[in-house]
């Protein structure tokens, strides 16, 4: 009975650690649906796994994305096609394929149309010991189109990671969370961004430090 418990005890220890190590941050992100328009129109820092909500506030409309009307989205991604109005208040969205998604209003197309770029970013935890607020240089670097950043935070709370481009605008939103005192390493897919120099991000309450990368294609 005592070797039972010990092997029962270990096997929830793994199992916890492995659901440690291997961390993904998806969340459910809200598009309103009113005065034709969707707000935000372009969204740029969604990612696999997340969900987009749409919310009908008022009028009569649709959120199509099935290759009609000017729409477009990743190869292999699903389409959708979905009635917004007093009886159908919401529609959700999942996201599976990394890519730039291109949908309208079909009554008011295509003056009412959104967008939606979806990257692919899974974070994991490190067993390297956290001395302090740090950022390394991404690997690789170049890269092409995916890689790797690595950093550690001696506090618990709040922490924001983005991509910029040369003119610093916000082209992903890696991270935007809380997560706990520790070491981590998250993969950025920057497959559907053109070659050039780009800047990425750390920023918590109370350290923030940006450093250059360069894809190459």
């Amino acid at each position: 009975m005592k070797k039972i418990k010990t092997l029962s005890f270990l096997y929830i220890v793994v199992f916890s650690v492995f659901l440690i190590s291997s961390l993904t941050y998806a969340r459910t992100i809200n598009i309103n649906v009113a005065n034709f328009s969707f707000t935000p129109s372009a969204l740029t820092n969604a990612v696999v796994g997340d969900t987009i909500q749409w919310t009908h506030l008022s009028g009569s409309h649709t959120t199509t994305c099935n290759g009609t009307n000017g729409t477009s989205r990743p190869a292999g991604a699903l389409p959708w096609d979905a009635e917004l109005n007093s009886n159908s208040v919401t529609f959700k969205y999942r996201l599976q394929v990394a890519g730039t998604y291109n949908y309208v209003c079909v009554p008011h197309a295509p003056d009412m149309a959104g967008s939606i770029i979806a990257t692919i970013s899974s974070i994991s935890q490190t067993t390297e010991i956290v001395r302090g607020y740090e950022i390394s240089q991404n690997y690789p670097n170049p890269f092409n189109p995916s890689t790797n950043i690595k950093f550690s935070v001696p506090v618990s709370g709040l922490v924001s990671l983005i991509i910029c481009d040369i003119s610093g605008k916000t082209v992903s939103e890696l991270l935007n969370t809380n997560i706990q005192t520790g070491s981590y390493v998250v993969r950025f897919d920057a497959a559907d961004l053109p070659s050039g120099t780009y800047f990425y991000r750390l920023k918590t309450s109370d350290f923030s430090e940006t450093k250059k990368m360069l894809l190459t294609k």
